[in-house]
Parts: C-alpha cells; sequence; structure tokens
C-alpha cells in the first residue's frame, strides 16, 4: 500500500500535507455540490490527536480489501491481527456488532463487515462478505453522502445473482 499515507502533525488543525500529496488530493464538495475547502482539506469538527484524515489511493484500498478477504499472501501475525480486527466485541443493535474498527450486520442476509464515514468535503465505504469473498471499496469526493446503503445493496445483488 505504497499510496496510504497519515500527514505528519503540526499546529494546525490537519496534518501537514506534502507537495505531492497535495498532487493527489482530489477537491472535496459539500452536500450541496459547491467545492468545500482545498484539496486534501480536513472539513470536519474532528480536531483532535487521532482523528485526522488518512490518504489512500483507489488501489491501495483494493489490495487492503483483497488481504482481508484472504485474497493476497500476507505475514501470518498480520493475517491473525485482521481477523481479530473483524471479530464482534459488542453488540450495538439486534443485528449489528462492533468489532476494533469494522461493524458487522448480521441476520436474514449474508454477514457483512464494513466500515464508513466521510467528513464535510468526502464520503467512503468499504464492506466485504467473507463467505462470498466478495467487497467493494466506494470513496466520494462529496460530503454527507451515505455509501454504506449503495455498497450493501451492490454486495447482496451480487450475492443473489450467482445463486440464480
Amino acid at each position: 500500500m505504497t499510496s496510504t499515507t497519515l500527514p505528519r502533525g503540526d499546529n494546525s488543525p490537519r496534518g501537514h500535507l506534502t507537495t505531492e500529496e497535495k498532487r493527489l488530493a482530489v477537491q472535496g464538495y459539500a452536500d450541496d455540490g459547491k467545492p468545500l475547502g482545498q484539496p486534501g482539506s480536513q472539513e470536519s469538527y474532528y480536531h483532535w490527536p487521532g482523528t485526522g484524515q488518512m490518504y489512500s489511493s483507489p488501489r491501495d484500498m483494493a489490495v487492503f480489501l483483497a488481504a482481508n478477504l484472504g485474497e493476497v499472501p500476507v505475514e501470518q501475525s498480520l493475517r491473525e491481527a485482521m481477523t481479530l480486527a473483524q471479530q464482534g466485541t459488542v453488540s450495538i443493535g439486534p443485528r449489528n456488532l462492533q468489532a476494533l474498527a469494522w461493524e458487522i450486520l448480521f441476520g436474514d442476509a449474508p454477514t457483512i463487515v464494513e466500515k464508513y464515514g466521510g467528513l464535510q468535503n468526502a464520503s467512503a465505504y468499504i464492506g466485504m462478505m467473507q463467505r462470498d469473498k466478495l467487497g467493494i471499496v466506494i470513496l466520494g469526493n462529496r460530503g454527507n453522502q451515505y455509501p454504506n446503503e449503495v455498497g450493501r445493496r451492490i454486495m447482496l445483488d451480487l450475492t443473489a445473482a450467482r445463486m440464480r
């Protein structure tokens, strides 16, 4: 994952981006479609340590997803850590568990392990169905969107299509 980075911290509300990182960052947009901030800016109220942006490319996200699905070779210790991170520890609803960073949806439909989020100028989703070796990454440069709903629907539709 050569394009994934956490910007170096400084005294500003977001990390310092290098010239190259600024060149690769996309413009973010508000939910009304107007540009919000500069490319790569953290437009959010999350301004405390540990809540800043992580930058990644679609390719790196696909590699991360493939590794979590067991589709690429990784060291045993990393595989064990990824498996542990996907173990539900706290019930957050009748069909939802919270793992370390992942949420787990289970019940009548196939189990989905997912993480979604965003800022005022970006939205993101990564979801997977381990049983079917199926996953999706959605990255959006518009805030206040809900790519989790779209991601879930795509995976469930693909799974249903396989069964026909």
